[in-house]
């Protein structure tokens, strides 16, 4: 029953994230619902509030130890042994804020032959788990389940600095991971190089480095500069973020991009997936261990591949909280979506389906995408909800190319797509070819 209760307090942060749905009404001036002051934090306080807590109930010396803790199936990594798996020497992470820029390198990365994508060379930790340096503290953490670590895919320009965000949390209720190293890595020519240490950072405590890059910093978090020396290129490289007490990880990617890049940008819920309502039967299903796939809209892969195959960078922006992280990115990856930055937001406020709650947030990465430190040219929206519209409009996306699905559609003089994207697919296959493309992909490695 305390399972439940924790997959049902999660199904309540979702409910704002859905879509994020914001008002149906036909407007986008103004929210048209009140702005829920609870917090998803303390939805999942009154939940647990009748169960006994781990810190009530395990006795870390002797029920607890890094070695009886597994990651999860989605993070597990391959027994196979690399021969050639190069291991860079550690850097100790530069916490300050940077306030320089590096010299722009906008050589594309060299790729390896496309009979290398066959055969990619997965990440393995390249030593033991060491012993934690909280022996108490973080055993009672891990006893609130298993590892949900992730982090946030990075799009910056050459020549920025290329800052790397993760959080280190445990079990349904999120219990953050504190003062315990994190190693981070990069594989620097995907899918088949080897894999480079680009430093270790500590976890950190509660508001330790305030608000980093827009994001507050609430405690288990990691704040990553890459040191000018190992700064990549152009390209796309995959990170891996490795906890050093039980080689636990988060996966995330770093896309460094030309100047001027073009994107398409895809809202997730009610866009590509059917109805808003959808991420509810797939959470509920994971409490009866039930297995259910959300239904995609007809076509909606195919859109995004005809914006891919022409050099278009694809991102996935949803409002959803980054708690679902690995459940969504097994979604698009399930459903062959084109590879891209996956966006999810970071504050339980974000989620709030009005304008000044995921339409702000939208706006905020929109605004990010298109400054100096990203450079990138969004060219089309697609969503379903007034808060995509809301923030498109914002963002300065022409109507014209701000396309909606379902009840929404021509809204302010958007375009309509109906239900699916049957009769907008030839029209996506027409649009022009991007004029500075993105770094091409690997694959979701």
């Amino acid at each position: 029953m305390r399972e439940i209760k924790r997959v049902l307090a999660l199904m309540i942060i979702a409910v704002a994230a859905v879509g994020c749905g914001g008002d149906t009404t036909g407007t986008t001036t103004g929210d048209t619902l009140a702005a829920d002051t609870t917090s998803a934090d303390a939805v999942l306080d009154v939940l647990a509030a009748d169960t006994v807590q781990p810190a009530d109930t395990v006795q870390p010396a002797d029920t607890v130890t890094p070695q009886d803790t597994a990651s999860p199936a989605d993070t597990a990594v391959t027994d196979t042994a690399v021969a050639d798996t190069v291991v860079a020497d550690t850097v100790i992470a530069d916490t300050t804020t940077p306030t320089d820029t590096v010299a722009a390198d906008t050589t594309v990365a060299d790729t390896t032959s496309s009979s290398c994508d066959d055969n990619p060379t997965p990440f393995v930790p390249p030593g033991p788990t060491v012993a934690w340096d909280h022996s108490i503290q973080t055993p009672i953490t891990l006893a609130f389940g298993d590892p949900n670590h992730r982090g946030q895919d990075v799009v910056v320009t050459a020549g920025q600095p290329q800052i790397l965000i993760g959080k280190f949390a445990y079990g349904l209720l999120d219990k953050d991971l504190k003062e315990e190293n994190v190693e981070i890595y990069v594989q620097r020519q995907p899918p088949c190089g080897a894999w480079e240490q680009l430093g270790v950072f500590r976890t950190s405590t509660d508001g330790q480095y305030g608000s980093q890059y827009g994001i507050d910093d609430d405690g288990g978090r990691v704040f990553f500069t890459v040191p000018q020396a190992k700064v990549l290129p152009v390209g796309r490289f995959p990170i891996r973020m490795l906890v050093s007490g039980d080689h636990s990880l988060a996966a995330l990617d770093l896309i460094v991009v030309a100047p001027g890049t073009q994107a398409v940008v895809f809202d997730i819920d009610g866009t590509l997936t059917t109805n808003d309502t959808e991420l509810f039967t797939e959470l509920a299903s994971q409490v009866f261990n039930t297995a259910y796939d959300e239904a995609a809209r007809v076509d909606g892969v195919e859109t995004a591949w005809a914006w891919a195959d022409k050099g278009y960078l694809v991102i996935y922006l949803t409002g959803r909280p980054d708690m679902l992280r690995a459940l969504t990115q097994r979604w698009v990856v399930g459903h062959a979506f084109p590879p891209g930055p996956l966006h999810l937001t970071d504050t339980n406020g974000q989620v709030l389906p009005t304008n000044s709650g995921v339409g702000d947030y939208k706006t905020a990465f929109l605004a990010y995408l298109a400054s100096s430190t990203a450079s990138v040219s969004v060219y089309a929206g697609y969503g379903n909800a007034t808060t995509d519209i809301y923030a498109y409009n914002n963002a300065g996306i022409p109507k014209a190319r701000t396309f909606i699905v379902g009840t929404n559609g021509g809204v302010d003089g958007t375009v309509d797509l109906g239900d699916d994207y049957q009769a907008h697919l030839p029209t996506a296959l027409a649009m022009p070819a991007a004029t500075t493309t993105a770094p091409p992909d690997h694959g979701w490695w």
